[in-house]
């Protein structure tokens, strides 16, 4: 092993450097097309056209982009939003702007020009990096009008292919705005020599952003600590890497996951394929064409390769290990692990679990270390205890509240004081745990489950509980595709379970809530049954699509009001944490009676940290499935 991966007393940007072979390839960055560009030769001549860009190339670049910066301006300490899919340009400015001590602030590219005018105004960031994609640099131009901004640094998803490549794919656009520097004009600006930023455990190295499923995401403050101290764990656990392995970049880089992934990768001298934003559907081909050796996806890329036709009669025996991220695997793991099987790779998913908050990972199975539905154990030095809910009681063998300790503890949520108390804790011992707001336990083996959020704690009457046990039971069920279970509103029970379900395609309805009624009366006690069972066509997920139980709590309380037949809720088009609701009605129901109890009642319940931005009244019934004991 590469001692220097354990050694953490260095910023990200000296990290990787004291890591990388320059004889390596550091990026094949593919574009997957539709249709094959004609008129290409050569390499560029596939469905996913790609170039490769090697550890050498990588440095040069990486320099001549940290005194670019510091020419047009930027200095220590300067915050400088990332607004951008993955793109190699992307990986020179995070490294440039850390060998500066600059600070990169991570934001989603698909947001809406309101949220990038609030992210901006959050850190107050003088500089923007962005990319010339569908509608990013429009919303971007849109937000920044009436906000002081020095320089709009514009690449493209294009950017690193050849010029004659861009030419046929598509035509470069020009900007006749002040506030814009293109990419290419940027790497024109430079200065004689630049000064190294030096290691300081607790300077911010980057802002990533938690992902907003119960309220206005944070800005996490990681340093360079925190960061590195990731990478060692992972190395300590056995998890390392050899020179020349492939790694699919599957993970947006704006994720913590997915950025602190691409970092321990980066700096093992792995060849990382990366593709600018990652669709489901493209996912087989991928796999099929650049046979990498270690995958970390979410179940819906999972699912797409179990469903793909392109790995008839062919061998998969090149993955060396497998990883999950975003919501849980759920009965999807079981089906993708005898894919596999049948395709020649013995290995389990690896799933984790880990927060922005603790620098993406904490916990996590491994090829060696592994029992199936668990989480797996703390990676390298990570603590991990369980507490009683509101104490510092630790709790041996039972369910709790899951608390994190260790190097890779953040310094908390940016010019957020108030938030950062309530979940960064000090704790007697002295050090620093993370109340993660998830409830869990450990095995005698000293394997950790997830039993859900303490949020979404059932409290009916007097007795409180956890809805994991009706939802293992509902996914039991060959015919569930999804399913999730909370606590709706009711006046004499205070909740009362609730279960939302997507079937699979051409499942027979009926037959089968039939079946999900059976199998919840035969593993879950009465008292825990749900009372609504509701058959949805999707359901609704914030932008890294994780589930939005506040969304769908709110979409039950609905239903609550006399005459409303059914509701159905989406995010809007504004904000993650804003609402749009539409009701579905058997006869006329006061408008403003319906918007007054949705709006009171939700803040009772603590769901509603945004707000219902619109809602609609429609005189059209909906039907939904409904099972009362």
């Amino acid at each position: 092993m590469n001692q220097n991966l354990l050694d953490i007393k260095k910023t990200k940007y000296r990290y990787l450097m004291d890591n990388i072979d320059l004889k390596g390839t550091a990026i094949t960055y593919t574009i997957p097309v539709d249709k094959e560009p004609k008129e290409i030769n050569g390499e560029l001549n596939r469905k996913y056209p790609y170039v490769k860009i090697s550890y050498k190339k990588l440095v040069k670049m990486i320099d001549k982009t940290a005194k670019a910066l510091v020419a047009l301006g930027v200095k220590k300490g300067d915050i400088v939003i990332i607004c951008s899919s993955n793109t190699p340009e992307t990986i020179y400015m995070d490294y440039a702007l850390n060998k500066i001590g600059a600070v990169p602030s991570y934001i989603y590219p698909n947001i809406t020009k309101e949220e990038i005018h609030y992210f901006i105004n959050e850190v107050e960031a003088k500089y923007i990096f962005t990319i010339d994609e569908q509608n990013i640099l429009k919303n971007v131009l849109s937000a920044t009008e009436n906000i002081k901004i020095e320089k709009i640094i514009v690449s493209s998803v294009l950017q690193s292919f050849p010029k004659w490549f861009k030419l046929i794919v598509k035509l470069p656009r020009t900007f006749n705005n002040e506030k814009i520097i293109m990419w290419d004009d940027l790497l024109k600006l430079n200065v004689e020599d630049i000064k190294e930023n030096e290691y300081i455990a607790n300077d911010l190295c980057c802002l990533m952003h938690t992902s907003g499923t119960t309220s206005v995401p944070k800005a996490v403050m990681q340093s360079n600590e925190n960061i590195n101290a990731t990478s060692k764990n992972y190395c300590k656990d056995g998890l390392v890497w050899k020179k020349g392995d492939v790694y699919l970049q599957v993970l947006p880089l704006f994720v913590a996951f997915g950025n602190a992934v691409f970092h321990i990768m980066f700096s093992s001298n792995v060849d990382v394929v990366m593709i600018p934003e990652m669709n489901p559907k493209n996912f087989a081909g991928l796999v099929d064409k650049f046979k990498p050796n270690y995958v970390t996806a979410t179940p819906s890329h999972w699912a797409s390769l179990i469903g793909s036709k392109l790995f008839d009669n062919k061998s998969i025996d090149y993955l060396k290990v497998i990883g999950s991220g975003g919501d849980g695997f759920g009965a999807i793991q079981n089906r993708t692990e005898i894919f596999l099987k049948n395709h020649d790779c013995y290995l389990h998913i690896n799933d984790g679990y880990g927060s922005t908050e603790v620098s993406a990972i904490a916990v996590s199975n491994s090829n060696s270390n592994y029992k199936n539905g668990s989480l797996g154990k703390p990676v390298g030095d990570v603590k991990v205890e369980i507490f009683e809910e509101d104490t510092f009681n630790r709790i041996d063998g039972a369910i709790g509240e899951i608390a994190i300790t260790g190097d890779t503890v953040s310094l908390g949520y940016y010019n957020d004081k108030e938030s950062t108390e309530s979940v960064f804790i000090k704790h007697p011992d002295g050090k620093i745990w993370v109340h993660m707001g998830d409830l869990g336990k450990f095995d005698k083996d000293g394997f950790l489950y997830y039993e859900g959020r303490i949020k979404n704690v059932i409290a009916r009457k007097s007795f409180k509980f956890a809805p994991k046990e009706i939802v293992d039971a509902i996914m039991l069920c060959p015919n569930v595709k999804q399913c999730i279970v909370f606590g709706k509103y009711d006046a004499e029970e205070g909740q009362v379970p609730s279960a939302h379900i997507v079937l699979k395609d051409n499942s027979n309805v009926q037959a089968s809530v039939d079946e999900i009624v059976e199998s919840v009366n035969a593993n879950v006690q009465e008292f825990h049954r749900p009372v609504v069972y509701k058959i949805k066509d999707s359901i609704v997920t914030t932008r890294n699509n994780k589930i939005n139980i506040n969304a769908l709590k709110i979409e039950d309380i609905a239903t609550i009001i006399d005459g409303v037949n059914d509701a159905e809720i989406s995010l809007s088009a504004d904000y993650d944490y804003d609402y749009d609701l539409k009701i579905y009605t058997d006869f006329a129901v006061d408008e403003q009676k319906a918007i007054d109890f949705i709006e009171q009642t939700s803040k009772n319940e603590k769901v509603l940290n945004g707000k219902i931005k619109y809602i609609f009244i429609q005189e059209k019934g909906k039907s939904y499935y409904r099972y009362e004991k």
